[in-house]
């Protein structure tokens, strides 16, 4: 129980929750407000460095005819830390045409603050930002909407799972999987994706995602139809016919199944979390390049047949983790376009 992980004797022994839900706070603390810590926006000074530190590498090296506009961007911001520091990384991406963006985001964005709350004012920035990237990265940023919310996105997995969709386009001379790591690094430079851990070499190479940019990015795949997510505590989505990336959250529910007017013929990409029962027939999914399967059994199952892949001959990426015996393709030669494959499983012949 919790009483032995947090023991009494141990005076430092504490649980801190962190949420934008005022409700929410209150319950955790018994309605007891002296429990509650309410943060306060950056002021001026913190501010205006973490912009101008991002923005040109050091606080001093802000040219003089940037700096009136650049206080008054900060304080537009009001002292928010994500919208601050995603306008700075906005501007350091598009030097060429600095003053003119400066000044935009200066008019575009002083009646959003003012007439807003700051978490409105926060996804007015972020949506400006998104709007401001390259076709290729708004492609690559959707496309996270197929992870979780509060997964650890490993930077070689998202990385396969581009180069397999397609989003790459080939560049002489580069490997496709190096560019599309390098993509990866742009969206987290103009601080889209959050570093959660670094290799051997000082690079990111696992990310999380902030709240306000998955809300964006949820938003935005719903709004171009680019990802679907069903997930069984969710009764708003809305359901298309024509779902080319699919991302099933089923948990341990026992009796969830895919909505039948969603034509999984045409689906292109599928993750799919919950049980093993659950999982729909691949052979269904005609044309997948993406396939990836966390799967979980109850007491009684003991084997995961999954021979129907050999039937999905457009697969070009391949991972499954499933805690009970599986069982793959006796051959799988006719997945000739296969190029990543991962198993965290226990197989049988």
């Amino acid at each position: 129980s919790y009483h032995q992980a947090f023991p009494e004797v141990i005076l430092s022994s504490r649980i801190v929750i962190i949420t934008q839900v005022e409700d929410l706070a209150l319950t955790c603390c018994c309605y007891d407000t002296e429990y509650i810590f309410e943060m306060k926006p950056m002021d001026d000074e913190h501010s205006t460095t973490l912009f101008l530190q991002r923005f040109f590498g050091f606080v001093s090296d802000c040219p003089q005819q940037f700096k009136e506009v650049s206080n008054k961007i900060v304080q537009i911001c009001g002292g928010l830390p994500l919208a601050t520091i995603n306008l700075a990384s906005l501007l350091a991406s598009h030097p060429v045409i600095l003053m003119d963006l400066c000044l935009y985001i200066r008019d575009s964005l002083s009646s959003a603050f003012r007439t807003n709350s700051s978490i409105e004012g926060t996804r007015q920035v972020l949506n400006l930002s998104y709007n401001n990237l390259p076709h290729y990265l708004k492609t690559c940023l959707l496309y996270l909407n197929m992870y979780p919310e509060g997964y650890k996105i490993c930077k070689d997995d998202v990385v396969e799972k581009w180069v397999a969709e397609g989003f790459i386009d080939q560049i002489e001379g580069r490997d496709l999987e190096k560019v599309a790591g390098s993509y990866f690094d742009e969206l987290i430079d103009r601080r889209f994706l959050q570093p959660s851990r670094l290799n051997y070499n000082n690079e990111v190479s696992t990310c999380t995602i902030h709240d306000e940019v998955r809300d964006l990015i949820a938003y935005k795949s719903v709004e171009e139809n680019f990802v679907l997510v069903l997930d069984f505590y969710r009764k708003d989505v809305e359901l298309s016919d024509k779902v080319r990336r699919l991302s099933v959250h089923f948990g341990d529910i026992k009796y969830a199944k895919i909505p039948t007017n969603i034509r999984t013929s045409e689906v292109r990409s599928l993750t799919f979390f919950g049980l093993c029962k659950c999982m729909p027939s691949l052979t269904e999914f005609k044309l997948l390049r993406v396939l990836n399967l966390q799967l979980s059994g109850h007491v009684g199952d003991e084997l995961l047949d999954l021979s129907g892949i050999s039937e999905l001959f457009q697969l070009r990426y391949l991972k499954i983790a499933c805690d009970i015996r599986t069982e793959l393709p006796s051959q799988m030669r006719g997945l000739k376009y296969l190029e990543t494959l991962q198993m965290d499983t226990t197989l049988t012949a």
